[in-house]
């Protein structure tokens, strides 16, 4: 047999078709490759000093890779969505806190909270200085004067987020009602310090509902003025006595509409003082202040 009979045919399409196919595999591999999240790294620490229902506990991720954070508490309470937050359980018990980060990894951990009552040593309670009368629109500025403090964490009652890390630090408040105000100094929530603050409205606000009820004030005096005697009862005039002035005979609607027009500067002073027997109805004067008639009379010269 002649070897030069033997012939090899190659067919270059079958060469061309496994090189894609083997291009295509490694691309694929490549990009699941690339594409995994690493979840080895997630976890986070939870930072308090005791865990009890009177405590603020603070919950921190230490995977810096995060960009996307979901905690949720196990109590059935609204999740949080940042690195760093703080919560307080409402009740005792254990609750299975996990961290989900980046849409994939979750890392979780186990908490026991008791309503133990904590010991605290009141010198290491921080002081915080407030002013005395507060406005929404107005900047407040809160202060922290015990010498024993290195670090601050301020939250001023209307956010969830801690709001400032200085020994003084100011404030704008938005809405009025009653805040609670926290500090934590040297990492201690052992020993955080909490004060009460009414937030009033702003003036603007005030003025207006003072405008509107303007007659409130003299409501409240009405209200000490007898009804109208039914009937009559003769006057005897002693002799020995001083002139009086003459009996005027007004309604109680009359009286009403004098007082409500004199609240409002509508009717001056010397208008209504003959009115008046009995000298210790209260007025107010410019400044707020309450005065009896008599004061008030003698004070504007009306009354000797």
């Amino acid at each position: 047999m002649n070897n030069k009979s033997i012939k090899t045919h190659f067919d270059i399409n079958v060469f061309i078709t496994f090189l894609v196919l083997l291009l295509a595999g490694l691309a694929l591999f490549s990009f699941r490759l690339n594409s995994e999240v690493d979840c080895s790294n997630v976890d986070f620490e939870i930072i308090s000093n005791s865990y009890t229902t009177e405590d603020l506990i603070e919950f921190k991720s230490t995977d810096t890779s995060g960009f996307n954070w979901t905690w949720n508490f196990g109590d059935n309470e609204s999740e949080a969505y940042r690195s760093d937050v703080v919560h307080q359980f409402k009740k005792p018990g254990r609750y299975s806190v996990s961290l989900k980060m980046n849409g994939e990894c979750v890392a979780s951990r186990e908490i026991v909270i008791s309503k133990d009552k904590i010991v605290r040593d009141a010198k290491l309670i921080p002081n915080i200085v407030v002013p005395k009368k507060v406005r929404v629109g107005d900047e407040v500025e809160f202060f922290n004067d015990s010498k024993f403090a290195t670090s601050w964490q301020w939250s001023f009652g209307e956010t969830a987020a801690v709001d400032g890390n200085d020994r003084r630090e100011k404030y704008t408040y938005r809405s009025p009602g009653e805040k609670t105000i926290l500090l934590v100094v040297n990492g201690d929530r052992r020993h955080e310090a909490k004060r009460i603050l009414t937030v009033y409205p702003s003036k603007k606000k005030e003025r207006i509902g003072r405008s509107r009820n303007a007659s409130a004030p003299i409501e409240n005096v009405l209200a000490t003025i007898p009804e109208a005697p039914t009937e009559e009862k003769p006057v005897v005039k002693d002799v020995n006595s001083v002139d009086e002035p003459p009996y005027i005979e007004i309604s109680n609607e009359d009286i009403k509409d004098m007082l409500l027009r004199y609240s409002v500067r509508n009717l001056d002073d010397v208008s209504i003082r003959n009115y008046f027997c009995v000298t210790n109805i209260p007025v107010f004067n410019k400044s707020g202040n309450v005065l009896q008639l008599a004061n008030f009379l003698k004070l504007y010269g009306m009354l000797r």
